[in-house]
């Protein structure tokens, strides 16, 4: 006997609705995942009045107390530059010129007294700053590990306050400023890429006499004041 079976298009839509929604009842359970930072209902809250809720209770004069030594003892934190000490007086003409390595562009003024960009300098030209600017101050550069290098510096800077800036490798300037009271500056790269600082202590300027280039001296211990003055302009 053939037995045939008849579904209605209503019935196969059923079951297969119902067999969905097991399998996505089989997907998502009611797992916990707990709950992560602060949580608000699901309403967007006063934000005012969250900041005020999060800072209470904080210690406000300890944060203030420990900020202001951070502040007044940043200087002492700052990563020393490893540069020897020399063993010699040598003094060095550094040439600070350098090759463009691409256009150089400005707003450039045309005959009708408008303005369009255009190429003021193009790559591979070769400059020398100091043919647009001379520096007025020479520097000394020293390492204030070395109390001698120290001494140098307070000796040189009380001398030649308005034209010699102190430039420290290694050591806290934050200090020396302050028994100087002048500003006192850490090295950066450029002070040995660009100016050719080697050792320290060191001076290094330019001399109307050759405007060109920069003189680096750097000096052998023991270190004389006077020795170091008949370098300056």
């Amino acid at each position: 006997m053939e037995i045939v079976v008849q579904y209605s298009k209503i019935a196969a839509l059923s079951v297969a609705l119902s067999g969905a929604a097991l399998s996505t009842n089989a997907i998502a359970s009611d797992q916990d995942l707990g709950v992560l930072g602060p949580t608000w209902k699901i309403v967007e809250p006063d934000m005012r009045l969250a900041i005020v809720a999060e800072a209470h209770g904080v210690d406000w004069d300890a944060i203030n107390e420990r900020m202001t030594g951070q502040a007044q003892n940043h200087t002492q934190d700052i990563p020393d530059w490893f540069v020897p000490v020399a063993e010699h007086t040598e003094t060095n003409f550094i040439d600070p010129s350098y090759t463009l390595g691409e256009d150089i562009e400005a707003l450039k003024r045309q005959p009708d007294g408008s303005y369009q960009w255009g190429v003021i300098y193009e790559a591979g030209t070769k400059v020398n700053p100091l043919e647009h600017i001379q520096p007025d101050n020479w520097l000394l550069v020293v390492d204030l590990r070395a109390e001698d290098q120290r001494e140098l510096a307070m000796t040189l800077k009380a001398r030649h306050p308005a034209n010699l800036t102190v430039i420290v490798t290694a050591g806290d300037p934050g200090s020396l400023a302050s028994e100087l009271g002048h500003a006192v500056y850490f090295a950066e790269e450029w002070h040995f890429d660009r100016l050719g600082i080697t050792h320290t202590p060191s001076l290094a300027g330019v001399r109307d006499s050759q405007p060109d280039v920069i003189e680096v001296t750097h000096f052998a211990y023991p270190y004389d004041a006077t020795t170091l003055e008949e370098h300056l302009p």
